[in-house]
């Protein structure tokens, strides 16, 4: 195989560890003979019909020196080198850290890695070109004091630097050593202040790039940095193995002993999961922003550690998922919104005309919810109302088919009370803003209800339920204000409150949907479009909007005695059976559930769904619901896509599709309302 192949031209003069270019014995002048020699070496490693063995290539160097007749003379070495890393049977991972690298050249620090009492790493890339990876001595600072190391420039060569872009120390030819498809193993040594690079995932084998530092260039590595550049992204997991550990006895240094290792990967882990937190924090409480000390209390960091967690919001801030709006106020800003001129911080809506005012709002609860949401809608523009004191709001304004729409998002955070009262002004505003709306969505995740027998009674992850009544009461949402204990019996009574909508509009269009796709069961769904679509324009975001595998779906029921058993999901028979794709978005109709006394227990969560024939949970939103009817707003729906078996909150993986599930039906719903 080729890549087992490493080949050489060496002139005359040559030695046999350097590349340089073919020989010539002619006379011409330089320019003519560099030109030509350029252009016979890019036109013989040429990568869209490169050899795919060492026989190929050696005819196609000779067919080459026909056509380039100034070249005399190219000498070829040959030599077997050491079989190719395989990521197969690979060592078990302890722990793996990922980053996104956008398609520019600008370094996110990777403070999650530790780097100070190391002296190699081990991490795999999927890139097409270009992968930097910088090692320096002070934290953010990458013009000096810094290695870096450029994988793959043009998929061709790689290099070690000295300092960002600076001069070259090393270089190598590495063909095809990157991949866009799939990941790749290397690993970046620096004992000794020697550094080296390689491929595999341990260390020292596959060797390709070397550099001996010289003293007056020698500094301590604490801070590892990695970048892409406008020739691709890129996706890079920096990962713990568990041999990676050498066994005690041949430590010397304890530093580098089995214990210490363990702890410093537990404190990285630690601090991992506190990122996250941070991140979490600053999405519940969307649009509103959060101080440090409120931050760094929700996550629970101490304040002893204050220092570290400001480095961490401002790489966040690097990273262009947050930014600090006022001084030691911190929000969470998408992706989507970064340098957009459609998204403005405003103290006041702009006017809006008669015919811009919207006739729809979506309102949603989580911050994966309200992306989604956002994708659905055309001709977007979104204002972010803020305030220092006080809840701030943030509309999106646009276009879903021939209706204009707004969407919103409430905040979360503090107590549950606090938090409901948060939500009935949010409601109360936007209804008051926005005096045309007609039609209230409430769109985002929740928890299934599912059958262990009965398909059609079965609601799974992935799917989505849409609140429809099952009799002449019209409740479409029922919620749980009290268990009772049923005297001398086992069973419970549950008190309970309950919502229905008092205009039939947009139940209406509920069945002409699904008219619509039953009439044409093997053409493709609306929804499945404009999933697809919304995950293209979502992908740059951090949340993964991609549907998990559906092993990741277990169907497990707790016994009495405690034993979890895990049943397999029930199949469709029949002619549900022709038109089932397991892996696809099913739609549920029925009412939809809360109640935090009944969804954090099992039994009592079947027995209340059966009882009111709920095919799903969400988070308790009837004081959104009580809002909407204060505000005598007549028309509303509820549309969940499923991400767990509870109320929606416990698998986050499944959330980000979830919530696109929903906004997808919610696109398509509209496209066919009146």
């Amino acid at each position: 195989m080729l890549s087992q192949t490493a080949f050489y031209f060496i002139p005359p003069t040559a030695t046999p560890h350097r590349l340089p270019l073919p020989s010539t014995l002619c006379r011409a002048d330089g320019v003519t003979k560099k030109r030509a020699f350029t252009d016979y070496f890019q036109e013989l490693m040429n990568q869209e019909d490169f050899p795919k063995n060492y026989i190929g290539f050696v005819k196609r160097a000779l067919v080459l020196l026909k056509k380039y007749s100034l070249i005399k003379r190219v000498e070829l070495l040959v030599e077997k080198t050491e079989e190719p890393a395989s990521n197969d049977n690979l060592p078990p991972i302890k722990s793996f850290i990922t980053v996104i690298t956008p398609d520019a050249y600008k370094y996110q620090l990777v403070p999650e890695v530790p780097v100070s009492n190391k002296t190699f790493l081990t991490f795999q890339v999927k890139a097409a070109a270009n992968a930097y990876l910088a090692l320096s001595a002070v934290y953010s600072d990458l013009e000096r004091k810094t290695h870096e190391i450029l994988i793959g420039e043009n998929n061709r060569r790689s290099m070690i630097r000295e300092g960002s872009l600076g001069p070259v120390r090393a270089e190598a030819m590495t063909i095809n050593i990157l991949s866009d498809r799939e990941f790749r193993y290397f690993w970046v040594s620096w004992s000794g202040h020697h550094v080296e690079v390689g491929c595999g995932n341990k260390q020292g084998q596959s060797r390709f790039l070397h550099w001996h530092v010289p003293p007056n260039k020698q500094f301590n590595v604490n801070c590892l940095a990695v970048s892409t550049d406008r020739l691709s992204k890129g996706q890079w997991e920096f990962v713990e193995m568990l041999d990676a550990f050498p066994d005690e006895k041949d430590q010397t240094d304890s530093d580098c002993s089995r214990v210490a290792k363990k702890a410093r990967l537990k404190s990285s882990l630690i601090w991992l999961a506190k990122k996250q937190k941070m991140i979490q924090c600053l999405e519940d409480a969307y649009p509103n922003s959060m101080s440090i000390q409120d931050i760094l209390v929700n996550s629970r960091v101490k304040q002893s550690d204050m220092i570290t967690a400001v480095v961490m919001l401002n790489d966040l801030q690097n990273r262009g998922l947050i930014k600090e709006v006022d001084k030691g106020m911190w929000m969470r800003i998408p992706v989507s919104q970064q340098n957009n001129p459609d998204v403005k911080m405003v103290e006041e809506l702009p006017f809006l005309t008669h015919q811009q005012q919207p006739s729809i709002a979506i309102i949603t609860s989580l911050y994966c919810e309200k992306l989604a949401v956002d994708a659905m809608i055309e001709e977007k523009a979104t204002f972010v109302k803020y305030k220092t004191d006080g809840d701030s709001q943030v509309y999106t304004l646009g276009r879903i088919g021939k209706h204009r729409v707004v969407s919103t998002k409430l905040s979360k955070g503090g107590p549950h009370q606090k938090s409901m009262i948060a939500a009935e002004n949010t409601i109360t505003r936007l209804l008051g803003v926005f005096s045309h709306v007609e039609h209230v969505l409430l769109v985002g995740v929740g928890g299934a209800v599912p059958h262990f027998s009965d398909f059609e009674k079965h609601v799974r992850i992935g799917d989505v339920v849409v609140s429809l009544p099952i009799d002449r009461s019209g409740s479409i949402y029922v919620h749980c204000q009290r268990v009772e204990k049923i005297p001398g019996s086992c069973g419970y009574s549950y008190v309970t409150r309950a919502w229905s909508s008092a205009t039939q509009t947009l139940q209406k269009a509920v069945n002409v949907l699904q008219r619509n796709v039953e009439r044409n069961p093997h053409t493709a769904k609306p929804w499945d479009f404009y999933i697809e679509e919304g995950k293209e324009l979502l992908e740059n975001e951090e949340s993964d909007f991609h549907r998990p595998s559906i092993t990741r779906d277990k169907l497990l029921f707790t016994q009495p005695n405690g034993t979890v058993v895990q049943y397999e999901h029930p199949k469709p028979t029949g002619l549900a059976s022709r038109n089932y794709t397991e892996g696809q978005v099913t739609i549920r109709y029925g009412l939809i559930g809360s109640g935090g006394l009944v969804t954090r227990n099992q039994e009592m969560r079947n027995e209340f769904a059966q009882l009111n024939g709920i095919k799903a949970f969400d988070l308790e939103f009837e004081a959104v619901l009580d809002s909407l009817e204060g505000n005598r707003n007549c028309s509303f729906l509820i549309i969940r896509g499923m991400a767990d078996y509870g109320d929606g909150t416990g698998k986050k993986g499944w959330q980000p599709y979830a919530a696109l599930a929903a906004a997808a039906y919610t696109k398509s719903l509209l496209t066919v309302l009146e």
